[in-house]
């Protein structure tokens, strides 16, 4: 009898490195239909501030401060749930932060500002999209081209060294990164006045670390062009994992693209209903109409948020039937699901407020105050040993 203790905590041990494991297998936030044995955490990050905030889903509640890290652009986690990393646009570097004690750690310097950046959990690596040419790259042996203008990059951090370690010469300045369901891709969304006949995302394979493919986003006219610079994107997935569709967000446009990832084609555009123009929202949106884009991790919906609309909009995968609407707040920004599917978080930059939107009700039931322009938010999931000493409960705030 005395046995039954351990083996319980063995048990909880070996359900936790397998639920860690799944979400090690899948890229943005994977499916768990159960948080036994992990803790769930909302990462949100302050884009005009330097403190950013760390939510417990199961209660809706603040539980830790990440301290440092000014002007971030986002925060994402270590496959192992070691750290936390901060995509510094100030220092000009990704800064490392223990997950238990909250503690800045390190600073890893970067070739320029960097804006997204994106771990490849399958290869191990950080992928930091420079946001500035760079007249100093970061990556060693880096030689830049005959034409001697300075080069557009993609950093690559090693995670077991926390060292850059190369940098992807791109087309133009990057403002996000990604990587595909099955990590066997690192997807590039291209912006500083690319030109038509230019890509807008390019696509790196991460085995040697080189662009394999680009495309533009095409197929709709608007302000006299129809070559657009991509803002968020998203990806769906096949039963095997393999990438299935892309969905992406264009500058100044209210709508998304759907790719069709094998043809390397927009297959269709997805309009929200319109709305009349006293209730849109034209306030600090920075022409990102569209500006938050999450394949549920489900995959039974693709979620688009609207800063232009204030409103977030659904479609069911895989057949795109328009779902519905739910009004969050003024410049709905970046959106992030809990792995249950159940519920999304959506960073409001207007209010500095995080609402938790009930999916299956449509309805807002939580409001959440975070920090200074609330934006890049994410979904972390750790192992108990590595969360910060907060006491948790089970319970969901309704306010």
């Amino acid at each position: 009898m005395m046995a039954s203790p351990l083996i319980g905590r063995a048990l909880s041990v070996v359900i936790g490195m397998l639920l860690l494991a799944a979400a090690v297998a899948a890229q943005g936030v994977p499916r768990l239909d159960s948080y036994k044995a992990v803790a769930v955490r909302i990462l949100q990050s302050n884009n005009a501030g330097n403190i950013h905030h760390i939510i417990d889903p199961t209660i809706n509640e603040v539980v830790g401060l990440i301290k440092g890290c000014p002007h971030a652009h986002n925060l994402t986690v270590h496959p192992d749930g070691l750290y936390y990393y901060c995509s510094n646009e100030q220092d000009k570097t990704v800064d490392v932060f223990d997950t238990k004690t909250l503690q800045l750690v390190q600073q890893i310097p970067l070739s320029e500002r960097p804006n997204k950046i994106v771990v490849n959990k399958k290869h191990r690596k950080i992928y930091a999209g420079i946001r500035n040419r760079s007249g100093k790259v970061a990556g060693p042996g880096f030689k830049p081209g005959a034409d001697g203008a300075l080069p557009s990059v993609i950093d690559v951090i090693d995670i077991a060294t926390h060292k850059v370690i190369r940098s992807i010469p791109v087309h133009h300045p990057v403002h996000n990164t990604y990587v595909t369901p099955d990590d066997n891709f690192v997807i590039a969304g291209l912006s500083g006045g690319v030109k038509p006949g230019e890509p807008t995302i390019q696509v790196i394979d991460p085995k040697t670390d080189t662009v394999a493919w680009g495309m533009e986003l095409t197929g709709y006219r608007q302000y006299n062009r129809d070559n657009h610079e991509v803002r968020p994107m998203a990806f769906e997935a096949n039963a095997d994992g393999s990438t299935k569709r892309m969905f992406a967000q264009a500058t100044g446009i209210n709508a998304v693209w759907v790719i069709d990832w094998t043809k390397r084609q927009v297959v269709d555009l997805l309009w929200p209903p319109p709305l009349p123009a006293w209730r849109k929202n034209a306030d600090g949106i920075q022409t990102g109409d569209m500006h938050g884009l999450e394949v549920l991790p489900n995959r039974s919906a693709v979620w688009a948020s609207s800063r232009l609309d204030s409103r977030i909009y659904g479609w069911t995968l895989p057949d795109l039937k328009y779902i519905g609407a739910v009004e969050v707040g003024p410049t709905a920004n970046w959106m992030t699901p809990t792995p249950d599917s159940r519920y999304m978080y959506v960073a409001l930059s207007g209010t500095d407020r995080t609402v938790a939107v009930d999916l299956q009700k449509l309805a807002i039931v939580a409001k959440i105050k975070t920090g200074s322009r609330p934006a890049r938010i994410s979904t972390a999931i750790l192992p108990l040993d590595r969360v910060n000493p907060s006491a948790t409960t089970s319970r969901r705030s309704g306010n």
